[in-house]
């Protein structure tokens, strides 16, 4: 692929992105809804619990950038005075880092959780969830700290590819999850698939499914579902 095609794919991945929380913010909003019939409920929520809260923080993450690229945008003309526009950036970067924060440690919170459950696959997904928090707050805190144009440009670039990572690797590891119906007695479960958007060969997905007891996931456990008393 050139680097036309590149930039094409790029332009493409990023105008769908919006499109995509969109979409999410009203598919988990219906997910307790649809992921079981009515006269069940889920004993253990996780971690479709996160994975709601997750969403919700990704598209504040995303609100929060196109913010941080405005107040970088800016130059004292438009802003009146030097220090009121660092003292601008300062604080979209604070708040954009703060909810970077908020996505590792749930992240981190179903690592740990499934590091408990002796679920290896979870580990993984979510690991590789938290890293990826971490690295869109370094890049939060590289694009505060560049100073010219070319070096803002530059941080800009690898700020917003390290925030479409993180946001495949929620997709892989919660897509279709909402969609999921399981019978009384039965255990949600990721079951593990190649991810067709990733770009590393040996990333996977999850495929969320039923079962009839936890040993019957090859990848990781969600709720148990029970008939309401």
């Amino acid at each position: 692929m050139d680097h036309g095609d590149k930039a094409v794919a790029w332009m493409m991945y990023s105008k769908h992105l919006t499109a995509w929380f969109a979409a999410a913010a009203l598919l988990s909003s219906a997910a307790v809804s649809k992921q079981t019939p009515h006269n069940t409920t889920a004993v253990s929520e996780e971690p479709f619990r996160s994975f709601r809260m997750l969403d919700a923080k990704l598209t504040l993450l995303t609100k929060q950038q196109d913010a941080l690229k405005v107040a970088f945008s800016l130059t004292e003309s438009d802003s009146g005075a030097a220090a009121e526009q660092i003292a601008r950036r300062k604080k979209v970067s604070r708040s954009m880092n703060a909810t970077a924060a908020e996505i590792e440690r749930l992240a981190g919170g179903l690592e740990r959780l499934y590091e408990r459950r002796h679920q290896s696959f979870g580990v993984q997904m979510f690991k590789v969830m938290r890293v990826k928090a971490e690295e869109v707050e370094s890049g939060v805190n590289s694009m505060a700290k560049a100073q010219t144009r070319s070096a803002i440009n530059r941080a800009t670039k690898r700020l917003d590819e390290r925030i479409l990572s993180l946001v495949a690797q929620f997709q892989a590891a919660s897509g279709g999850y909402g969609a999921t119906r399981c019978e009384a007695g039965a255990w949600t479960c990721c079951e593990p698939k190649r991810s067709k958007d990733s770009a590393q060969a040996e990333q996977t997905a999850c495929m969320w499914v039923c079962v009839p007891r936890p040993r019957s996931c090859t990848g990781f456990t969600g709720p148990r579902i029970r008939e309401q008393p």
